[in-house]
């Protein structure tokens, strides 16, 4: 353990230090600000202390006069928060024990230590933001093995073997699956991995909840994902962004009061708005043909305000859907 330190080292040591982990890469001449008045060579033995005494890992760049930081070793940064941060901190926290279920009595327990060092009054503000955000969305559970064990496949680009049902599968037993894990994402209340597919090139999705006895699987040959493909083309629409088939422009048409509602929100990220004179809106976006049923499903949801402009074919799929739900609620009233 380090000896005995002056306070004025400990705060020299400490700006150092908060530099280095602020920055992948820091020019010279910041770390020499970080320093103040000191010479040089204090700066020096500032930084031989801090490899020698903490183990901290600081590589020095003469060729582009820079420092790095890979490792900070032992050292304890005193890290100074502003109110906003700490409400950021624990509405944060909260957050991630609501949408990460099985991590929730590990981030109670590193709430609570962080609470008890903390003000009372930002404690209580940041713990009621998190609450509020989270309130109203419930989270599918899943089994807390399969999800660290696919995050370790991803990290690790090794394949993975688990046994799946889908829901929309004809065949309603579970089937053995050979993936090559691409990702995880959060959507419409599950997480979902993204990963190879042997029959979509582009991928797929799996919901973890539906995933049972995953395994490392090395011995099949992991499959990068597609060029210029990432996760944010599964995860920033509200719709299932399933890929295959050509890309078509859909267009609906939205009436009031939702046509000034449904504008607020991103759906999708080539969604536009055309706003016209009698309230309503024609909303456009550019999909994939095998996402048009997750829209179809998202128009009926928005019924009678959300009416299908194009194309035919998610028209036609709204009309299966309705006439779906026609036969069954005849069906149930005579049943009554």
């Amino acid at each position: 353990m380090p000896k005995e330190i002056g306070s004025n080292r400990i705060k020299r040591l400490n700006s150092i230090m908060e530099k280095l982990c602020s920055r992948t890469v820091l020019p010279g001449k910041e770390i020499r600000g970080t320093a103040e008045s000191v010479s040089a060579r204090t700066l020096q033995r500032d930084l031989s202390y801090l490899r020698n005494e903490f183990g901290a890992d600081i590589l020095y760049d003469p060729s582009s006069d820079s420092y790095s930081l890979k490792n900070r070793g032992t050292f304890v940064l005193q890290i100074r928060l502003r109110e906003s941060q700490i409400e950021g901190l624990a509405a944060g926290i909260k957050m991630a024990s609501h949408f990460l279920p099985h991590m929730e009595e590990d981030l109670k327990d590193l709430w609570a230590k962080m609470a008890s060092i903390l003000p009372p009054d930002l404690v209580r503000r940041g713990e009621a933001l998190g609450l509020a955000s989270v309130v109203s969305t419930p989270v599918s559970s899943m089994d807390p093995r399969t999800f660290h064990l696919l995050i370790k496949a991803i990290q690790e680009e090794k394949p993975v073997r688990f046994s799946y049902r889908s829901p929309y599968d004809d065949n309603p037993d579970d089937r053995d699956r050979f993936v090559s894990p691409w990702g995880v994402f959060f959507q419409a209340h599950a997480w979902y991995l993204w990963g190879s597919h042997p029959k979509l090139p582009q991928g797929a999705t799996y919901r973890i909840s539906r995933i049972d006895k995953a395994l490392l699987w090395p011995d099949t040959a992991y499959k990068s994902s597609p060029e210029n493909q990432g996760l944010s083309d599964y995860a920033s629409s509200c719709w299932y962004a399933y890929r295959g088939g050509e890309e078509v422009d859909v267009k609906l048409r939205i009436d009031p009061p939702l046509s000034r509602v449904i504008p607020e929100t991103s759906w999708h990220p080539s969604q536009t708005f055309d706003q016209k004179d009698d309230g309503s809106s024609t909303m456009t976006v550019r999909i994939h043909e095998n996402a048009l049923g997750s829209v179809a499903r998202w128009v009926l949801a928005s019924a009678p305000f959300v009416t299908v402009e194009s194309p035919m074919k998610l028209a036609d799929q709204v009309e299966k859907l309705l006439n779906r739900l026609q036969k069954k609620t005849e069906a149930k009233v005579l049943q009554d």
